[in-house]
């Protein structure tokens, strides 16, 4: 049966009795930095993350390790990190080595830019267009009601029905009450 050795245990001991272990000091730099690069690839890595690194590194260790990593590496990084940073468009590698840092640092990712479709932009220059037409309508004085006529009638038949005015579908900005208003009625001038 193997027993399983504590690998940080180890890396502890070695780093605080380097020189007990002078002939891999160099490889414990590059296994260092291999092990700090895998943790920062890691899918799971959130910026939260980046900064409990930083803060355990401090921020000049992981400025180096930034500093070995290639442009495609950072990228990818930053491209996780920062979505919509402004970073990602200038593209150059240092920008990208600062922003991420800057990130680790305690700088905010940028939020997602407020895009307005095209299509909203049409359906509010409709929708003032429509309004404006039904604001001079409501502005037109109202006519005076229709006066009885004094003398005797001469047609006993009950007026005539008043007709039905066309509503437009329900949900559009002609609904107005000027816009719903029925005209007044005309007078019927006498037929000789």
């Amino acid at each position: 049966m193997a027993l399983e050795i504590d690998g940080l245990a180890i890396l502890c001991a070695i780093a605080e009795t380097p020189q007990a272990f002078p002939a891999i000091r160099h490889d414990v730099a590059k296994a260092a930095q291999a092990l700090v690069v895998r943790q920062l690839k890691a899918k799971d890595m959130t910026v939260d993350g980046l900064r409990r690194v930083q803060a355990a590194l401090g921020p000049q260790p992981l400025a180096l390790l930034v500093d070995g990593l290639t442009d495609a590496e950072v990228k990818t990084l930053v491209t996780r990190f920062d979505k919509h940073g402004a970073a990602l468009k200038a593209g150059g590698a240092v920008e990208l080595r600062r922003r991420l840092l800057a990130l680790a640092g305690g700088a905010a990712p940028e939020a997602k830019p407020v895009k307005v479709a095209a299509k909203d932009a049409a359906k509010d220059a409709a929708k003032d267009a429509a309004k404006a037409p039904a604001k001079t309508i409501a502005k037109r004085p109202a006519r005076a009601p229709a006066r009885a006529s004094a003398g005797p009638a001469r047609d006993a038949s009950p007026p005539a029905p008043e007709p039905a005015t066309p509503r437009p579908p329900a949900g559009h900005a002609l609904d107005s009450a000027a816009m719903a208003a029925v005209p007044p009625r005309r007078r019927r001038s006498p037929a000789s």
